[in-house]
């Protein structure tokens, strides 16, 4: 029987995820994978396939697309397997914390779910991912562990001290799990703080013209909302610039889609970012990839 090393990434929404999808594939070498739910390594084979049966006995309704239930993604690199998830926000961590009640409980019990000749789990690590906000980096790593220190009543999940790297105000680790906070700046910011400078420099003439047709046709309250709604109002006005640039790759899709297919950032400026830099090798040394 196989084993892999397994890394369960819990983001906010479809861009985080879009975004993510982009590192793992042009800067960590990572292959996404299709693989039905019996292929997956165990106990997520088991997990995911108990989930669905248990979702289609209810009563749902016919919007299955914000469902928890699945990853988004996943993807693989040699013995490492990293799984995607879109958590919804810190608003809805009661839908992390059950799936991993269920994941821990199944996890104690791998070798009894795999198949003799399938793969199976060996380690499991978690990531979880939120932009900064007007918080800042350091009281997202204070939220985080409060609200993820207890899961169930199990022995297996302890969450530790967090251990924070050298030049990188933005991650931190603590054993199995850790946390990276988006923002141009420790302190504040969002995804798109990140995001759209990329975008400028492989696209300037189109992100200009971006730019003043969102500003000419919108107005954007970043000065009277204070702090933490005029960061919001930023993030939100960076996202229409970004989405209105891609529509000529992509016409009517979000900005999920225009990170993730419209092909707007080229490998060289990705790997080449100072954030992503950051980024990547916190991954490295979260993972051991390295």
């Amino acid at each position: 029987m196989g084993e892999v090393n397994a890394l369960l990434v819990f983001c906010e929404g479809a861009h985080d995820i879009a975004f993510v999808q982009q590192v793992l594939k042009l800067c960590l070498g990572f292959t996404r994978k299709q693989w039905k739910l019996s292929e997956h390594p165990a106990p997520f084979d088991q997990l995911f396939s108990t989930s669905v049966k248990n979702h289609a006995a209810q009563d749902l309704s016919l919007d299955m697309a914000r469902k928890f239930f699945l990853p988004d993604s996943v993807w693989q690199k040699d013995q490492d397997v990293i799984l995607l998830f879109n958590s919804g926000g810190s608003t809805q961590n009661d839908k992390v914390k059950a799936l991993l009640a269920k994941f821990l409980i199944l996890f104690d019990q791998r070798a009894v779910f795999a198949q003799p000749a399938g793969i199976m789990v060996n380690q499991a690590r978690y990531l979880f991912l939120y932009d900064a906000d007007d918080v800042g980096a350091t009281a997202w790593f204070s939220k985080i562990k409060q609200d993820f220190a207890i899961i169930d009543d199990g022995p297996s999940w302890v969450f530790g001290e967090w251990a924070f790297l050298p030049n990188n105000p933005f991650g931190a680790i603590a054993g199995d799990k850790a946390a990276y906070i988006w923002g141009e700046v420790e302190h504040s910011g969002t995804l798109e703080d990140l995001l759209l400078p990329m975008f400028e420099t492989e696209q300037q003439p189109l992100m200009q013209a971006s730019c003043s047709f969102v500003d000419s046709a919108f107005s954007w309250d970043v000065e009277g909302k204070g702090s933490k709604g005029a960061i919001a109002e930023m993030g939100k006005r960076k996202k229409a610039i970004i989405t209105c640039a891609g529509q000529r790759q992509k016409p009517g899709s979000p900005m999920s889609a225009i990170l993730d297919q419209a092909k707007l950032i080229t490998k060289s400026t990705l790997t080449n970012n100072s954030h992503v830099k950051l980024f990547v090798e916190f991954m490295e040394k979260f993972m051991e990839l390295t």
